[in-house]
């Protein structure tokens, strides 16, 4: 439990506000973070069968993190070539479809989860923080791709952060302090 824990916090640390962040550190942090995740949901997995349903969303979640990166630090990220040919406008602009469902992805694997950690036990402030943080996260980039207002996307991702660090403590409080008090 504590290594995905640690692996959402590495997945939430963000540099600055932006929405479209490509900066190495975060891609780094995002793979740490996924690869314990997925090295928690396989010790959790032992004896919870539920949880082992996120380890193909980690994966792909690994792989996508190493990609974006690789694709940074060589200079041919998606969210910064060139658009002056038909060819690189659309591969620019799959590229940054690809990255934007990376980040979408995230909000999946945190649901599978908390839903795999859960089971039949009901966990409804986990769950509403989860749908608050996508659709935040929805109006910052939507606000984002308009080009509507920078602040205002710095905000709503300020916004998105404060959710974060809620969803962490409450995490951290069912997950894990529940088990440290019964030890």
């Amino acid at each position: 439990m504590a290594y995905i824990f640690g692996g959402l916090i590495f997945i939430f640390f963000k540099t600055n506000f932006s929405f479209w962040d490509i900066g190495v550190i975060y891609y780094i942090t995002n793979f740490i973070g996924y690869v314990l995740i997925l090295y928690g949901v396989n010790e959790l997995g032992r004896s919870n069968q539920r949880i082992l349903k996120v380890r193909p969303y980690a994966i792909f979640m690994i792989a996508h993190s190493m990609i974006v990166f690789l694709l940074n630090v060589t200079g041919h990220s998606p969210l910064t070539m060139a658009m002056s040919t038909t060819l690189q406008s659309i591969i620019a602009l799959t590229g940054a479809v690809f990255v934007a469902a990376g980040m979408f992805m995230t909000f999946i694997i945190i649901f599978q989860l908390v839903e795999g950690l859960t089971g039949n036990m009901s966990e409804k402030l986990l769950e509403n923080l989860i749908t608050i943080m996508m659709l935040v996260f929805i109006l910052a980039g939507i606000t984002s791709i308009l080009g509507l207002m920078p602040l205002l996307v710095s905000n709503i991702m300020g916004a998105l952060l404060l959710l974060e660090v809620l969803f962490l403590i409450r995490y951290y409080y069912v997950f894990l302090g529940r088990n440290e008090s019964h030890t």
